[in-house]
């Protein structure tokens, strides 16, 4: 029910136990209990509050207690590691084709309740997904962690500029490789920009079929970035992710969205990275 295994709700309960509360009303373990049931269930906060006894109030101060401590315990826990100690973890399907990869990156979208605002509505309505959503910018490394999350943006926000304006293109140095999709083309020249390489599938050209190395191109591509796929879909399991998110959660799903990675960084690897 709470999406950890015994030694991770273990190393969460020490991090908070050193942490005073005022009022001892509620034991630190059940408080993150409520933290983690949330997270995994999606569950709305009257459902866990009718569960636990207490009032909805109560349940969600103790969500936002719980999620602001251990974040800014555990900020370092998405790590960004040096170009060494990346490729010392470089699985052999990377190594392979994109030896120099440093991150792959996605996006994905949340969808949410309909804003009460006609500025908030245009700003998260998103033509692709004919919804309400907040869109984020993940890139993981080639062995599978979680290394970046790009703050909430509306859902009409392209992927290219979440890219520039989330900060992440300050992190690559030159020789950088990232691995991105066909909704990146905006990238590349900024990217080039500070020496780095963005490699993105071939785009068809009309009726023109794809050569024989732009298809083994697109195969190559298409090979490693199933990872950042299956990174994002670890972090949707917190089904947190998957209900439509309330708008009193809104402004907290940044902390949400980031917490929930941290989680998955503390999982088995996604990737054998064992040569």
């Amino acid at each position: 029910l709470c999406g950890v295994t015994r030694n991770v709700f273990s190393l969460l309960l020490s991090i908070l136990s050193p942490i005073v509360v005022r009022r001892v009303d509620v034991p630190i373990q059940q408080k993150l209990v409520i933290f983690l049931m949330k997270l995994k269930l999606g569950v709305p906060f009257a459902s866990l509050a009718a569960l636990f006894g207490l009032h909805r109030t109560a349940v969600s101060r103790i969500f936002f207690f719980i999620l602001s401590n251990l974040l800014n315990a555990m900020k370092s826990w998405i790590p960004k590691p040096s170009l060494a100690t990346v490729q010392s973890s470089m699985p052999d399907c990377f190594q392979a084709h994109y030896p120099s990869c440093r991150y792959i990156i996605d996006c994905t979208e949340l969808r949410t309740e309909e804003p009460p605002t006609v500025e908030q509505r245009r700003a998260l309505f998103s033509h692709y997904k004919g919804a309400y959503t907040l869109k984020f910018l993940i890139a993981i490394l080639p062995n599978g962690v979680v290394t970046f999350v790009s703050e909430a943006y509306g859902g009409r926000t392209s992927d290219t500029q979440i890219t520039t304006e989330s900060g992440f293109l300050d992190l690559i140095e030159p020789g950088d490789v990232v691995l991105a999709d066909k909704g990146f083309p905006g990238i590349r020249a900024l990217a080039e920009a500070q020496k780095g390489i963005i490699v993105l599938p071939p785009f068809s050209k009309g009726n023109v079929q794809f050569t024989y190395e732009e298809l083994q191109e697109t195969y190559h591509v298409a090979h490693v970035r199933v990872h950042v796929e299956r990174a994002i879909q670890r972090v949707k399991m917190f089904n947190v992710l998957n209900t439509r998110v309330t708008i009193d959660l809104i402004p907290y799903m940044s902390d949400v969205v980031r917490m929930c990675c941290i989680l998955v960084n503390l999982q088995p690897p996604i990737i054998n990275t064992v040569k």
